[in-house]
């Protein structure tokens, strides 16, 4: 459970950087459970209508259910058709036309998928049949087990709800890779590992940060500071012939020799002084 909750996690992040430029608003998909039950008790616990899509897991050899609640599939449809992203009052059957586009959307959430599990399999998904009654989908045999993957959809100002059914005979080939942690991390090649190595350092490299010499220090009282006049002096804890401190980023960094070149005033450094 806890690799499949790596897997999911990883999958809604990817639906999370999808959705948004399509539906053109802020779109934030959570894992909100991962449950074992029976398939019967999925399918009793799912409203009437819904947004039921029969998905082909190959090369897997099985089916899984994503199922959408209305107040997840009608702020969408609304937004594709121009609209601002309202929910209807009362949950109705799809249109033809409105089926198409949750098809579009279906498709786009399924190579999210296949994105988050590259690393373990390279799925060829495919969508078999969408349909508004629970009941009449049987992927399985009510008594055998399945994965229930929950999902809170916040779309703008509107939050519905998004599960994933895949029976655990489906996932059976795949469990023994899902519980070791070097296959459900999301690990680099070489070649993009190295790429990204460089794009970090060239970041780092052009970084900037404070380089300042001390040329000393004073504590004052309070009662002094508050009657400095102009051309007091301050005695320094620093001697002329001594070596400055310079930090760099805030931090005591070297020892150096203050002097002149040319028209600039310079420093020699002369040691380290911090490891």
């Amino acid at each position: 459970m806890k690799g499949l909750q790596s897997l999911f996690e990883l999958f809604a992040r990817e639906i999370s950087i999808m959705f948004p430029p399509f539906l053109r608003t802020v779109v934030r998909v959570d894992l909100s459970s991962i449950d074992q039950l029976t398939y019967d008790e999925f399918i009793l616990s799912v409203a009437r209508p819904t947004a039921l899509t029969v998905i082909n897991m190959a090369p897997l050899e099985g089916n899984a259910v994503l199922e959408m609640s209305p107040s997840m599939v009608f702020p969408i449809v609304d937004r594709v058709l121009g609209g601002k992203g309202m929910t209807l009052s009362e949950p109705r059957e799809l249109t033809e036309i409105e089926n198409r586009i949750i098809q579009r959307i279906v498709m786009m959430i399924l190579d999210s998928l296949r994105r988050s599990w590259e690393q373990l399999i390279e799925f060829r998904l495919s969508i078999l049949q969408q349909e508004s009654d629970p009941l009449i989908v049987q992927i399985v045999a009510g008594s055998e087990m399945v994965i229930l993957v929950g999902y809170e959809v916040h779309i703008g100002e509107t939050v519905g709800t998004m599960n994933f059914c895949i029976p655990l005979m489906v996932l059976n080939p795949v469990l023994d890779q899902i519980s070791q942690q070097a296959h459900y991390s999301r690990r680099m090649s070489p070649d993009v590992a190295k790429m990204t190595r460089q794009a970090i350092t060239d970041i780092v490299t052009r970084a900037e940060i404070p380089v300042e010499a001390i040329l000393g220090r004073a504590r004052l009282s309070i009662h002094d500071i508050a009657h400095l006049q102009k051309g007091d002096l301050i005695q320094l804890n620093t001697s002329p012939h001594e070596p400055l401190e310079v930090d760099v980023g805030g931090l005591p960094r070297y020892l150096a020799q203050p002097g002149r070149r040319r028209e600039q005033t310079v420093l020699q450094i002369l040691a380290l002084t911090r490891d």
